[in-house]
């Protein structure tokens, strides 16, 4: 048994935190002591075996990513950057781990480097791994060079995604650079789930505060639409407001840990583009609707989505200019998803690559 030490920070959405803790669930099983660090809001995280240390938490102020937060909703100061960065060191002399993995950073999370940078100058010597997405986001030219020269301080950089399918290259052409070090393990998956769905039309937007005009315009086509033999259930983020359902046939409520299995038993899918989402989407096998969420200049999800597009899986309808009637064309043409054999076994991979480097 080794101990593990994972570092995540949801900013906005939640995917970040789920895909992780799927990994933290992972290597707990694979009978590695693992804590999973979390410094995003307060979320329900399934991590098995695994211990969930929340730390004081902040967020994105908005998609622009530029200003951090408190739980209190106020910018954070110099005083609470260092209580953070403290109790992430503290945690770190808690457990003396053998391996350590950071979300993203250096490559991202520039607004973490006050506590980041000394976590990783702690670590030392032990093995370090960065974690990105199937879609990391390119920097800026000017930072390529310096983010890149970063990644020697690690033994590999992990992209949670299918090389033959979407490539994390494909964003961030400037990776192939470190060779070897890349590394794909096939997209992170939770647990499996049997369809416990109604045929319905099933609405989602994830875990986070985006999605408010997905739901805007399914809301008023399901006033429209849903009768007797068309129900639709539309599931909120666990940050959107309450909401009221338009009539007896939409069921409106907060994100379920059955989702999985809604989907299977769905007759179509209407989201955005997460990373959680899709992959889900790549098990359900159903038909879908991709939004995907483009504020602030956002270019993950619209990559991901023209990915499954292009590979038959799914129907894009643009963010920008969603409508009610935009989306009912959208129904109209969506159809079953063609075949695949997208990798899905990421968590498996996962530990067998950190075996492997401990």
């Amino acid at each position: 048994m080794a101990k593990i030490l994972i570092h995540v920070q949801h900013l906005l959405g939640t995917g970040h935190a789920r895909r992780m803790a799927a990994i933290a669930n992972g290597l707990a099983r694979s009978g590695h002591d693992t804590v999973l660090a979390s410094g995003g809001m307060s979320l329900r995280l399934d991590v098995g075996a695994a211990k969930l240390i929340q730390l004081p938490a902040c967020r994105a102020q908005d998609a622009t990513f530029k200003v951090l937060i408190d739980a209190n909703g106020n910018a954070v100061d110099e005083s609470w950057r260092e209580a953070r960065a403290q109790a992430t060191l503290d945690l770190y002399a808690a457990l003396k781990p053998d391996l350590l993995i950071v979300e993203l950073y250096p490559l991202g999370r520039a607004l973490l480097r006050f506590e980041l940078e000394p976590l990783i100058a702690r670590a030392g010597r032990i093995p370090k791994l960065v974690s990105i997405r199937d879609v990391p986001q390119r920097p800026a030219d000017s930072k390529i060079e310096s983010r890149l020269a970063a990644l020697g301080d690690f033994a590999a950089v992990l992209a949670h995604g299918d090389e033959g399918f979407l490539p994390a290259t494909q964003s961030f052409p400037e990776l192939a650079r470190i060779g070897s070090k890349l590394i794909h393990t096939g997209y992170i998956a939770g647990t499996d789930q049997t369809p416990c769905g109604q045929d319905e039309i099933v609405v989602s937007v994830g875990g986070g505060a985006a999605g408010v005009k997905l739901l805007d315009a399914s809301l008023k086509l399901a006033a429209r639409r849903a009768h007797a033999g068309e129900r639709w259930r539309i599931l909120t983020g666990e940050q959107v407001a309450t909401i009221s359902a338009p009539n007896a046939f939409v069921a409106v409520e907060r994100n379920r840990p059955d989702f999985l299995g809604l989907l299977k038993g769905s007759r179509l899918s209407i989201s955005q583009a997460g990373y959680n989402t899709a992959i889900d989407l790549l098990r359900a096998r159903v038909p879908a609707i991709l939004v995907p969420f483009a504020e602030g200049n956002e270019r993950e999800q619209t990559i991901r989505a023209e990915a499954f597009a292009f590979a038959g899986l799914a129907t894009i309808a643009d963010e920008g200019r969603l409508t009610p009637e935009s989306l009912d064309t959208a129904i109209g043409n969506a159809k079953s998803p063609r075949p695949h054999t997208i990798s899905c076994e990421g968590v498996a991979a996962t530990a067998s690559i950190v075996s492997r480097w401990l």
